[in-house]
C-alpha cells in the first residue's frame, strides 16, 4: 500500500468510525444546541467584523491596515479557541501503528484533516466582513483575495503550531512555555515603538504586500507552514510511537502524597484525599485547575496595576473568578466518581459524606481567589464586601444549583480524558447549568446597582441569599443523596453503559 492510499484508506476509517459510534446519534437536544451556539457565534464574529471596520474608518485609524496591527492578538485568540473544538485526533492513530503502513502515514494523515478542518476558518468570520467594509472600496476584489489567503495561511501555521504544542505539553507540562513566550514576545511589540501608528504602518507594510501579490512575502508564509508542519509531523510521530510501545517503569512504584493531616476527618478525610490527588495525579483535571487559577491571577494583577472596566464587565470578571472551578469542576460531578460508583453504594450514608466532602473542599478552594484578589482590595480597586459577597453567593446558590446536577449526571468520565471537544454524550442540562450559574447575580446586580444604584444593597442581598443556602448545606445535600438513592440503578446503568 503507497502511503497515498494509506493517508486515503485511514481518513475513511476515521471519517466512519465518528459516524458509527452510538454518540453520534445520542442527545440530539445537545448536538441542536451546541449547532445553534455555533452558528450564533459565527455570526457574532460576523457582526464584530462590521463594527470594527465602523469604528475604524470613523476614527482614522488606518481603515484596512488595522486589522494588520491586530494580527498578534487575533493569532494568540485564535490558539485558545482551538481548545474549545480540539477533538484530540493523535489517541485515534495508534491502533494503526500496528499495521504494516508506511512510516508517516498516520501521521500525515492526521496532519492533512488538521489542514481541512472547519475550526481553521473561524477567526476569517471576523476578518472577512472587515475586508469587506475597508479593503474592497479601496483596493478592490483581487486584494481582497489576497487579503484572504494571506490570513488563512497564517491560520494554517497556526494551528500546526498549536497541534505539536498540545502534544508537547501533553508529555511535559513546562512546555506551556514555548506558546506562553511566542504570544507574550508578540503582544509586546507594540511597546517596542514610538507610537501605535509606526507599530501598525509596520504591519500595514507586510498586509499590503500580501493584497498586491507579493511573492517574497507568500513565499516566507509557505516556508513558515512547511517548517511548522514538519516540526508537527515529527513529534507526532515521537508522541505516537511513544505512547504505543512506553516501557514500564523500572521500579513500578510512583511518589505518592501522604496528606497525613486529612486522616483526622475519618472517612471524610478520605474523600478530600480523593480530590486533592484527582488534581494533582489527573492531567487534564490538573491543566484545568493551573488554567483557572492563572485566570484569576492575571485578573488580580490587572486590577493591582489600575486595570479599569466598566461596572458591568466589573462585576462578570469578579463574579467569573469565584465560580470558575464550580464550572469547570462540578458541572460534571460524580462522573469522575462513575468508575467506581457501586463501590460507593456499598457503604452506608457514604454518598452524603462524599457530596459533604465534595462541597467542604470546593468552599475552601473559594479562598485562594480572595486571597488573590486582597492585594487590589488593599488599594481599594474593589471594595472588600464585594468579594466577599461573590463568595458567599458562589458557596450558597451557585453550589447548590451544581450539586443538584449529582441527580442527573450518569455518564462516566474516564480520568483522563479531556474535558473539552466532542460531548454527543452530553445532556442539555449539563450545556444549560453553567450559562444559568452565571446569569444567576444578574437580577441582584440588575436591580441594586443599576436600577436604584445601591451597589451597597446588592452585596448585601448577594451574601444573605448565599448565607441561607450555606446554613442549609447539609439539609439540601441529604436531599440529593435520598434522591440518588431512588435512582441508583439508573445511574449504575449509565455509569457501566458509558465506561
Amino acid at each position: 500500500m503507497t502511503c497515498r492510499e494509506a493517508i486515503f484508506t485511514l481518513h475513511t476509517l476515521f471519517r466512519l468510525s465518528g459516524r458509527r459510534t452510538e454518540q453520534q446519534t445520542a442527545n440530539k437536544a445537545a448536538k441542536f444546541l451546541y449547532c445553534l451556539l455555533a452558528v450564533f457565534v459565527c455570526g457574532y464574529m460576523a457582526w464584530a467584523g462590521l463594527k470594527l471596520a465602523e469604528l475604524v474608518s470613523a476614527g482614522h485609524l488606518g481603515s484596512y491596515r488595522f486589522i494588520f496591527g491586530l494580527l498578534p492578538f487575533l493569532l494568540f485568540f485564535d490558539y485558545v479557541f482551538r481548545y474549545a473544538s480540539d477533538s484530540r485526533r493523535p489517541v485515534q492513530a495508534r491502533p494503526y501503528l500496528l499495521l504494516p503502513l508506511p512510516k508517516y502515514a498516520c501521521t500525515d494523515c492526521l496532519i492533512i484533516r488538521q489542514l481541512l478542518h472547519v475550526k481553521n476558518t473561524f477567526f476569517l468570520f471576523l476578518c472577512i466582513p472587515f475586508g469587506i467594509m475597508t479593503v474592497v472600496p479601496e483596493r478592490g476584489v483581487k486584494a481582497m483575495a489576497g487579503y484572504t489567503l494571506g490570513l488563512y495561511l497564517l491560520l494554517l501555521a497556526n494551528g500546526q503550531f498549536f497541534q505539536f504544542t498540545q502534544v508537547l505539553i501533553a508529555q511535559r507540562l513546562r512546555y506551556w512555555l514555548l506558546p506562553a513566550v511566542v504570544y507574550l514576545s508578540a503582544a509586546a511589540t507594540p511597546f517596542f515603538f514610538s507610537s501605535p501608528q509606526n507599530y501598525i504602518s509596520l504591519f500595514a507594510r507586510a498586509g499590503d504586500a500580501l493584497m498586491a501579490g507579493n511573492v517574497c512575502v507568500y513565499a516566507v508564509l509557505l516556508l513558515l507552514l512547511a517548517a511548522l508542519t514538519g516540526l508537527n509531523r515529527r513529534v507526532l510521530y515521537d508522541w505516537t510511537r511513544q505512547e504505543q510501545y512506553a516501557a514500564a517503569s523500572a521500579n513500578g512504584e510512583q511518589p505518592s502524597l501522604r496528606l497525613a493531616f486529612l486522616e483526622r476527618f475519618d472517612l471524610m478525610g478520605e474523600y478530600f484525599k480523593l480530590e486533592v490527588r484527582s488534581i494533582f495525579r489527573n492531567r487534564r483535571i490538573r491543566y484545568l485547575f493551573i488554567s483557572n487559577t492563572a485566570f484569576i491571577a492575571f485578573y488580580a494583577l490587572g486590577l493591582f496595576l489600575g486595570l479599569e472596566l466598566p461596572a458591568k464587565e466589573s462585576h462578570a470578571f469578579l463574579f467569573y473568578c469565584f465560580v470558575i472551578y464550580g464550572i469547570a469542576f462540578l458541572t460534571r460531578i460524580m462522573c469522575i466518581e462513575g468508575n467506581y460508583f457501586e463501590c460507593l453504594l456499598m457503604q452506608r450514608d457514604s454518598i452524603f459524606t462524599l457530596l459533604l466532602a465534595k462541597y467542604y473542599f470546593y468552599s475552601a478552594l473559594l479562598l485562594l481567589p480572595l486571597l488573590l484578589l486582597l492585594p487590589a482590595v488593599l488599594l481599594g480597586r474593589v471594595s472588600l464586601w464585594t468579594i466577599l459577597a461573590y463568595a458567599l453567593f458562589t458557596a450558597g446558590v451557585c453550589y447548590r444549583i451544581f450539586f443538584q446536577m449529582a441527580i442527573y449526571n450518569k455518564v462516566t468520565q474516564p480520568l483522563n480524558a479531556a474535558y473539552t471537544g466532542k460531548m454527543q454524550r452530553t445532556s442539555y442540562i449539563l450545556i444549560l447549568i453553567p450559562f444559568i450559574v452565571l446569569f444567576s447575580p444578574l437580577p441582584f446586580v440588575a436591580i441594586s446597582s443599576w436600577w436604584i444604584n445601591r451597589p451597597g444593597l446588592t452585596d448585601a442581598a448577594l451574601s444573605f441569599s448565599g448565607i441561607i443556602f450555606i446554613a442549609a448545606h447539609r439539609r439540601w445535600i441529604a436531599s440529593i443523596s435520598r434522591k440518588m438513592k431512588k435512582k441508583q440503578y439508573d445511574q449504575i446503568d449509565g455509569f457501566r453503559n458509558s465506561r
